[in-house]
């Protein structure tokens, strides 16, 4: 099922409710129809008879397709595929929580949105938010000492200035850009605020949650953005932040917004 839709930039929330006869992996994609690999939404799920979806969309293109297959039978045309139906498909304004931000992280969520939406076609180099605060510096990939690192992001923590690897932005969906760089921010512009050291890799965690979960973002592409990361650079510390990841966002669903 393909549907194109004039989503004009707007926020709204979809529940798609898929119906199989038997167990089946559903995949849902939004993406803009006018970019190359500009996703805001991808997900992947077993329907074994009935399921609802709920797709958050905080941000949306001007135009957007609307795919939904199933995993296994992508390449079949479109309305021939039997083996799932979407019985219920509703629109609804987007969720978002009322939480704390001061007017330089409102300033930068804006610069954050503009280059989330825009990373796939955007040139190599350097870019400035409106107010000329907040730098990025855009690289084909991350060097240290000369040599090519995994890292997808890094920020100056005198300068304030974000470098990002092209080589993985481009393949992120909006939503997971939008964690990455809000981490970035967290590390000089929030870990002060609670009394946490710059380099403090958990509390920059859960910072930018705090402000990704409150705007209305898709918990599940947060976590993929973790995980990406994670992936790269397998210990125990690492898997200890996932945990704590996913126990914030758990917290934060039931109303809980303390950040530490």
């Amino acid at each position: 099922m393909i549907l194109i839709l004039p989503t004009n930039k707007s926020s709204f929330n979809i529940t798609v409710t898929v119906q199989t006869s038997s167990a089946q992996e559903i995949c849902i994609v939004g993406k803009d129809t006018n970019k190359p690999s500009t996703f805001y939404f991808r997900r992947k799920g077993v329907v074994d008879g009935k399921r609802k979806f709920t797709l958050r969309f905080p941000m949306s293109p001007l135009q957007m397709e609307l795919k939904i297959y199933n995993g296994a039978n992508e390449c079949t045309p479109r309305d021939e595929d039997k083996t799932f139906k979407v019985i219920d498909l509703k629109f609804a304004p987007i969720q978002t929580n009322d939480v704390w931000m001061n007017a330089e992280t409102i300033e930068f969520v804006k610069f954050a949105k503009q280059f989330s939406d825009n990373a796939s076609i955007l040139s190599l180099g350097e870019y400035r938010s409106d107010n000329g605060v907040y730098k990025i510096h855009y690289l084909d990939v991350i060097r240290e000492n000369g040599k090519e690192t995994t890292n997808p992001a890094r920020i100056g923590h005198e300068s304030g200035i974000i470098e990002l690897s092209k080589r993985d932005f481009f393949h992120y969906s909006v939503p997971m850009r939008m964690i990455i760089l809000l981490h970035e921010y967290s590390h000089k512009y929030m870990n002060n605020i609670v009394d946490r050291e710059i380099d403090d890799e958990t509390s920059a965690d859960i910072n930018a949650l705090y402000i990704y979960l409150g705007l209305g973002f898709p918990r599940i592409e947060a976590t993929n953005a973790f995980l990406n990361v994670f992936l790269d650079a397998a210990n125990k510390t690492n898997n200890k932040r996932y945990k704590i990841i996913n126990d914030f966002i758990t917290k934060f669903d039931q109303g809980k917004f303390t950040v530490s």
